[in-house]
């Protein structure tokens, strides 16, 4: 089937990271558009994640193509943003595999709730929506060893979660069966940068779709989530906010 042959060929990396927010920071599509040859690309820690990125999907994933946030989208664009933000979910379920990036950690004895991944709003539905995720530490190195393609199907990995995340590997690989108030209390515990986001990153989780308007604020945005799941589930409200 056409079907068959355009997603063979269609398969791609995604990464999952934190953003880089020391001089120069990351690099960003608006850098990407403009004269490169103003920036010293060789020392530009973005630019070089990005390097890194697509050097590991193609060596130990065979991918040609790649997906990184920072480059990929215009955030000078409020229609691109917005679009992307309410398909990051799928975009990430798609993938062939994602790259978790834990830039903090050197080896998987040292993986732990000190590395900034495990806190962040949106790398918690990174690690939910992909089929098959493979953990990088700060080198690019694989940090679990095991054959198999997809880390959160291997026991070494599923305890280090529980133990990291609180939270039963069988919880996250099924987010359809676990309840509303659990999934509130999963990202209770993240951070965002901007405070929007504390409701704009758990849209996928919840299977929800809203507008994004940066300026109204984490509690208006964080009411039309709340919003939103009430009209898509039919749940009672007590048991929304019983978290």
């Amino acid at each position: 089937a056409i079907w068959k042959i355009v997603s063979e060929i269609s398969r791609y990396a995604i990464l999952s990271h934190t953003w880089i927010h020391s001089i120069p920071g990351e690099f960003t599509y608006d850098d990407w558009m403009k004269e490169a040859s103003t920036l010293d690309l060789s020392t530009h820690p973005g630019y070089q994640k990005i390097v890194n990125f697509c050097g590991v999907a193609l060596e130990k994933y065979g991918l040609t193509l790649g997906w990184i946030d920072t480059v990929c989208i215009d955030k000078s664009s409020s229609s691109e943003l917005d679009e992307s933000i309410r398909s990051m979910y799928k975009w990430y379920e798609n993938s062939a595999v994602c790259i978790a990036y834990l830039a903090h950690t050197s080896s998987a004895q040292w993986m732990s709730m000190m590395d900034p991944w495990f806190s962040r709003g949106w790398t918690l539905q990174e690690f939910i929506a992909p089929r098959c995720l493979k953990f990088h530490g700060h080198k690019w190195n694989q940090l679990f060893k095991s054959d198999k393609l997809n880390d959160k199907a291997d026991l070494e990995v599923q305890e280090k979660i529980r133990q990291i995340m609180k939270t039963d590997m069988h919880e996250l690989n099924n987010p359809s069966s676990v309840s509303i108030w659990r999934k509130m209390q999963w990202a209770a515990r993240r951070h965002v940068t901007r405070e929007e986001d504390i409701a704009y990153s758990l849209m996928g989780i919840f299977k929800v779709n809203m507008s994004i308007a940066y300026g109204e604020g984490a509690q208006s945005a964080f009411v039309r989530l709340i919003k939103e799941i009430l009209n898509s589930s039919g749940t009672d409200v007590i048991e929304v906010l019983n978290w």
